[in-house]
């Protein structure tokens, strides 16, 4: 979605980073970030001068450059890089975007140190001109901290623009309780200068009322030209001096006359607008089964079916050597393999080898501990399934199954609207029901009497087929995996299936 009825035009190329903008800031190398940052000065009465610690760091930050044009997120307040994790986790090609964050409260940087092909400008306040302001944030967490608008929060961030009560103490409000002076840049200047026309640049904006000044002044120097999709967020509460409520109004009025687009974005919520639209559902046609619905068995058939399936954890060495055992096996087993959004990216040739010959279906984007994957809400779950088919579809699968760490309405709703079947399975290894592994009954005993009880166990559960899953965490699905290869292969009389034919 376009923000502007003109084209972009021309073959300008510029730099990641121009000519400093007026401050001095230092600059730090901190797994993969690169960080512009001055030390806070923490204070609750008068303001207190910049003190630069640029030194001897190389000015402006030296930053891999591209042929041709770049992909670029600038995103402007950027509290605690939750926009960065949204957007690097669900943005189709979310990791080619150089990320330009700006953040005024310089206790938010270590937030970000862990991303790559980002730039932290920090502490920073965009605004419509450059120089220096006073910037208020909020003190450290204490036990007595008290609550804001009726909520215990920590809201972190901070804002140029607060009610005279909000500065004074910490009783009102968002609880102020330091002041800095910072740098302030002029952010439609800063984009015309460090990006080029031909760039795809996406803008998020969520400054605490500092917008109103800085889209008028972006629309007045004709800026949205070098802007293809916009997100942000209006704040009409807050109090910015000379921004009455009609003169608000009436730039969102001439947003609209400009053919400006808005979009909400609200990284605190793990979402933004167009998400449904951007992450259509896409499942390969013949897949049997409904969304959202529970599968814990196969269709009655005679033979009776039994389908192999793998829960693959995030230990690379334990999946690897469970799955490469059932491959040596000569029964030549079909096999779904479940996996983690977050083990799809560390592993993708791995993911494309087993593709080959296996279903590869989903989990969620990363093992949450136990029992709580189902106390998640809404858009942290559907964050969590759209990131993880997202993570398939870079190396080209298109999933249509899903393995949930639990089942509840929520779990079951969010698989719905993904276009996914959910797999429990008739039984599993190790058990959650029936007869549980203890200590007595399983675990003292050596792995040559383990084998067999597991697999009676597995039995007893199974004997009219069904769906059967191993989890590659527990070592002894690899100890018994042969051995029950063997029996399925030999001894069962199962129609041995993948989910999709134990479905139909």
């Amino acid at each position: 979605m376009g923000v502007t009825t003109g084209d972009k035009a021309g073959k300008v190329l510029f730099a990641v980073f121009g000519a400093v903008l007026g401050y001095s800031l230092s600059l730090l190398q901190n797994f993969g970030t690169t960080v512009n940052t001055l030390p806070a000065i923490a204070i609750n009465d008068d303001v207190s001068p910049i003190r630069s610690s640029l030194g001897d760091s190389p000015w402006p930050p030296e930053i891999p450059q591209e042929d041709g044009p770049r992909k670029i997120l600038l995103d402007c307040g950027a509290n605690v890089a939750s926009t960065v994790q949204l957007f690097r986790e669900t943005y189709p090609d979310g990791e080619d975007y150089i990320i330009h964050s700006f953040e005024l409260d310089v206790r938010l940087a270590p937030y970000f140190a862990s991303y790559s092909n980002h730039v932290l400008h920090c502490p920073v306040a965009v605004a419509g001109e450059d120089g220096n302001i006073t910037a208020y944030a909020e003190s450290a967490w204490k036990p007595d901290k008290g609550k804001v608008g009726g909520k215990d929060m920590q809201w972190g961030g901070g804002a140029i623009y607060a009610s005279e009560a909000e500065k004074q103490d910490e009783i009102h409000g968002r609880r102020f309780g330091v002041k800095n002076t910072i740098p302030m840049v002029d952010l439609s200047t800063w984009i015309q200068e460090n990006t080029a026309l031909e760039d795809y640049v996406i803008f998020k904006l969520d400054v605490e009322g500092a917008e109103y000044e800085i889209l008028e002044k972006m629309i007045k120097e004709g800026t949205f030209k070098w802007i293809d999709k916009f997100y942000g967020e209006f704040h009409g509460w807050t109090p910015v001096p000379g921004w009455s409520a009609q003169r608000k109004q009436e730039l969102r009025n001439t947003m609209k006359t400009h053919g400006i687009v808005m979009l909400d974005w609200a990284g605190e919520h793990k979402r933004y607008q167009d998400m449904e639209s951007i992450h259509k559902i896409d499942i390969p046609e013949g897949t049997t089964g409904s969304a959202g619905v529970v599968y814990s068995n196969c269709s009655p058939s005679v033979p009776a079916r039994l389908a192999l399936t793998v829960q693959v954890g995030m230990n690379r060495k334990a999946a690897h050597k469970l799955v490469e055992t059932i491959r040596a096996h000569p029964s030549n087993m079909p096999v779904t393999l479940f996996v983690y959004g977050d083990f799809v990216q560390e592993h993708p040739d791995l993911i494309t080898k087993w593709a080959d010959r296996y279903t590869i279906g989903i989990r969620e984007n990363a093992p949450f501990p136990a029992d709580h994957w189902v106390l998640q809400n809404a858009n942290v779950m559907r964050m969590s399934l759209v990131s993880t088919v997202q993570r398939m579809q870079e190396v080209g699968q298109r999933p249509a199954y899903y393995y949930p760490d639990g089942l509840s309405d929520r779990v079951k709703d969010t698989a719905k609207n993904r276009g996914l079947r959910i797999i429990q399975p008739t039984t599993k290894f190790p058990p959650n029901l029936g007869t549980l592994l203890r200590e007595d009954n399983y675990y003292r005993y050596r792995d040559v009497e383990r084998t067999p009880k597991a697999l009676r166990i597995l039995y007893e559960r199974i004997s009219k087929g069904g769906i059967l899953s191993l989890d590659s965490d527990h070592p002894d699905s690899y100890m018994i995996s042969a051995f029950l290869m063997d029996y399925l292969y030999e001894n069962s009389g199962f129609q041995l299936v993948n989910v999709n034919d134990c479905l139909k």
